[in-house]
């Protein structure tokens, strides 16, 4: 069978005595007698009088004979390793973080845990890091997987892989064994290159023992470093001594039934008094406490209002400031203005949350509003008709420098520079798709198809109820649905079963289109949601005043830094950086009636499907 080769090249730096890095490497024998690869770098800090060098090389062995022992899918056994390694340091006051990586066929499964240890992949010209903490991705040749620690990532310049035919791992590694030889401390320092190369044949391997060693290095390492209760017996008190009958009889004093009452009533008088007092000391402690608390809920409450008057003035200050300036280089800088208009209209937006009703406040808010609008880059764009099919289009995507326009059932392939087409049969009854690694990923009737566009062959791959949109992400399938996001990882055999990618569901809007750049874009309702790790994260659009409608089809990538979301609504195209800032917006008609747009690497070409056409023009 064909097996891609890999070229491994590892470095770590010196251990000391808290802290060490290893990477670990090693052939593993499946039951089928296939064999996968396992690289592992592990960064680790301990106590005092803990043998590092032991609990690495038990964590590789735990790890790697998980892996061995394989019962279920491959994916599940990655992740059943990490878990064993989290055991194994349980209760041996050990910080630990790891990438797992195991290299089998065409698939990479991937492991991650805590923070301290990363994993990017440089596919020339273009680099991601894997963010999600266990998963799978496709492996092709030329691709270079990086795993390191934080502190080797600070020292090492990636632009070392910006020209595919000079790369040299060797020197690479040499480089940075000089950066870490410098360092004072060197147990931070870590990393695993695997250079995926061509593929070679491999026969099944005849079946052999375990191994019990690592291949490779487990990294350099230093000499081994030097090595009542309390009780008691009560006291005994008299009681009354046995009395006869006649005695008992003597010292009982004759009362006649009047002196009873009498001496009831004097009794029942005392206790009376005594409860009267007793009542009298509560109410009066009760007083005090309720003076005591009234005067000091109005000492914090004063003390409060003042702190809040201090914040409100601060951030009215600076919103006031800010406005000055920006009035001040309107006409020289508007660009400049704008920004500085932003920055005005957060602080009063502050101010007035803490005193909604300061007329100085709302006052001036108002003005920065009209400032806004006053600065707001409106243009209007151009579109000439790039290509015409015979059915109407509902996605667009780039295979390479041409552009895919997706239909019912055709694929159609655009060469802008030529305009010509070449068709590609589809399933049928398509609704959308996406484009990636020469392969399209059809949605239709509830499934996804797979076609391969050099040949048309398609096949099912997927099925799922109600998928609005679909986007793929270094090989990971992704289904927008109603209230959730739903991802299928590729393995040796297909795909996983699809798993929820939102920690917590969202009600999207009917209209909701997503685009994935390593975060989640979903453009829903008015809103722009962003989400990370299945996370949704803070995210606002800030400098725009205008009333927006309803958003629907987002777009971004790796390489641009901005955002680009149609509003069907008000027939306008939205340009808005990552951080929320809204930069400029686009009017024309043909965005009120647009099923898809994709937008150039460099940001200056935009291409957008209405009906059956494509379009394009100039962004500025």
């Amino acid at each position: 069978m064909d097996q891609l080769s890999l070229q491994i090249e590892k470095i770590t730096g010196l251990a000391d005595e808290k802290s060490a890095c290893s990477v670990f490497t090693k052939r593993i024998t499946l039951a089928d007698n296939t064999v996968g690869t396992f690289v592992s770098c592990v960064l680790i800090s301990v106590n005092d009088g803990q043998d590092i060098q032991t609990l690495l090389k038990d964590i590789f062995e735990i790890s790697s004979k998980k892996i061995e022992a394989i019962e279920a899918g491959l994916l599940e056994a990655i992740k059943s390793a990490g878990d064993a390694c989290y055991d194994y340091v349980q209760g041996k006051e050990v910080e630990i973080s790891f990438v797992h990586a195991f290299f089998y066929k065409e698939a990479c499964y991937l492991d991650r845990r805590e923070s301290k240890v990363k994993i990017f992949l440089y596919e020339f010209p273009k680099s991601e890091e894997v963010t999600f903490e266990y998963g799978s991705g496709l492996v092709k040749p030329g691709q270079i997987y990086l795993i390191a620690t934080d502190s080797l990532l600070s020292i090492f310049d990636s632009s070392v892989f910006a020209k595919k035919e000079s790369i040299d791992l060797e020197e690479i590694i040499d480089g940075l064994a000089t950066e870490i030889s410098a360092q004072k401390n060197q147990g931070g320092f870590g990393a695993a290159f695997i250079f995926v190369k061509n593929k070679i044949s491999q026969e099944p391997e005849e079946p052999r023992p375990p191994s019990t060693e690592a291949e490779g290095s487990v990294g350099q390492t230093k000499e081994p470093y030097s090595r009542q209760g309390f009780g008691g017996q009560a006291e005994e008190t008299g009681g009354p001594e046995e009395l006869t009958d006649s005695e008992i009889y003597e010292v009982q004093p004759k009362r006649s039934r009047l002196g009873d009452f009498l001496g009831v009533l004097r009794a029942g008088s005392n206790i009376r008094a005594i409860f009267r007092s007793r009542r009298n000391l509560v109410i009066a402690a009760l007083v005090v406490l309720l003076i005591l608390f009234i005067s000091v809920a109005f000492t914090l409450k004063q003390k409060s209002d003042r702190e809040k008057l201090a914040q409100f003035n601060e951030h009215l200050t600076q919103a006031s400031s800010k406005y000055d300036e920006a009035k001040a280089i309107l006409e020289l800088n508007n660009s400049r203005a704008r920004g500085i208009l932003v920055e005005a209209d957060k602080e009063i937006k502050l101010a007035q949350a803490l005193v909604p009703s300061d007329v100085k406040a709302n006052k001036l808010s108002d003005d920065i509003a009209q400032s806004l609008k006053q600065t707001e880059v409106q243009s209007t764009i151009n579109f000439q008709v790039l290509s015409e099919s015979s059915q109407p289009i509902s996605s667009l995507s780039f295979r390479g420098k041409k552009l895919i326009g997706i239909s019912s059932d055709k694929l159609y392939e655009v060469d802008p520079s030529t305009k010509s087409v070449n068709q590609i049969d589809g399933p049928g009854n398509a609704t959308g798709g996406f484009i990636f690694d020469d392969e399209g990923f059809i949605l239709a009737n509830d499934k996804v198809f797979r076609v391969n566009l050099a040949n048309g062959k398609s096949e099912q791959i997927i099925a799922k109820q109600g998928a609005r949109d679909i986007a793929v992400f270094l090989g990971n399938v992704y289904l927008l649905l109603n209230r959730q996001i739903t991802k299928f990882s590729p393995i040796e055999n297909g795909y996983t079963d699809g798993v929820d990618y939102l920690t917590e569901p969202v009600d999207f809007s009917d209209s909701s289109r997503f685009t994935i750049d390593g975060s989640v874009w979903v453009g829903s309702s008015d809103k722009i949601f962003k989400f990370l790790r299945g996370q949704r994260q803070d995210f606002e659009i800030s400098g725009l005043t205008s009333s927006i409608g309803e958003f629907g089809t987002i777009y971004t990538t790796t390489d641009l830094s901005r955002l680009y979301v149609i509003d069907k609504t008000n027939s306008a195209l939205l340009v808005i950086d990552k951080g929320g800032l809204y930069k400029k917006v686009y009017q024309s008609p043909e965005f009120a009636r647009a099923s898809d747009m994709v937008v150039g690497d460099d940001g200056t070409k935009l291409y957008l499907s209405t009906g059956s056409k494509i379009l394009e023009a100039n962004l500025e």
